[in-house]
């Protein structure tokens, strides 16, 4: 089944906010729509691993909602090295095909990344990955870079969950995936547990956490991060 175009996965998170119904009798409980139970593969971190990893999709903004920043303060800190396998949202999604690159992501306030090119990857653009294990150098309040240490994945890191084209053309999509972003909205506490659900599909969980983000600070949508991050898949 095919997701409907235009605002329909971003309207589905706003209905989900709704607690309450009103009628001319009663204010009655919203029913929540009705999804089987998410199946989560444990995420096992092999012994060898850096101390430091991010597996993720940046949401962009301010630190305190990015898990790329934290991670990246975090290895600066410590002086340790970080693995990152990490998409981010770009504007300007061009990587050249040698030396350096600087990626930053396309929110307000956002952390930007100076790494090897040959480390950067523009597969889902205007998402680019950045993947390695790396040294971190902190160059300013919200710039870092990256020195590669080595270009091999950790696999035993990526979460398990259904990808990107699973996850937006599902009979449930629209239920599931606006659920997933108004319950992160109202418990910001289990983004680690979404992450590991929703992580295999990196569009999508940006969707839901860039929807989250707006749900919680403005409560409401400012913008149609839904529908973008399925717009691969919409008739």
């Amino acid at each position: 089944m095919r997701l409907r175009p235009l605002a329909a996965l971003s309207a589905a998170a706003l209905l989900a906010t709704t607690a309450c119904v009103s009628t001319s009798e009663e204010t009655r409980p919203q029913p929540r729509p009705s999804v089987s139970k998410e199946e989560v593969t444990p995420i096992e971190t092999p012994d060898d691993a850096p101390e430091v990893t991010v597996v993720d999709t940046s949401p962009g903004g301010e630190k305190d909602t990015d898990p790329l920043w934290q991670g990246l303060a975090e290895a600066a800190e410590k002086d340790t090295e970080a693995y990152l396998k990490v998409y981010v949202h770009t504007g300007n999604p061009e990587v050249p095909e040698t030396g350096e690159t600087t990626v930053t992501a396309d929110s307000p306030d956002s952390v930007s990344v100076t790494v090897d090119a040959e480390n950067v990857d523009d597969d889902l653009s205007p998402f680019l990955l950045i993947h390695g294990t790396f040294d971190v150098d902190e160059i300013g309040n919200s710039a870092y870079t990256l020195k590669t240490v080595d270009d091999e994945d950790i696999p035993e890191l990526d979460p398990k969950g259904p990808d990107d084209e699973a996850r937006c053309t599902a009979d449930d999509a629209q239920d599931r995936i606006g659920l997933a972003a108004n319950d992160l909205a109202e418990d910001s506490s289990r983004r680690e547990e979404f992450r590991q659900q929703w992580g295999g599909s990196p569009r999508v969980w940006w969707g839901i956490q860039k929807t989250a983000i707006s749900l919680g600070q403005e409560g409401g949508v400012a913008g149609d991060f839904l529908t973008e991050a399925c717009s691969e898949y919409l008739q």
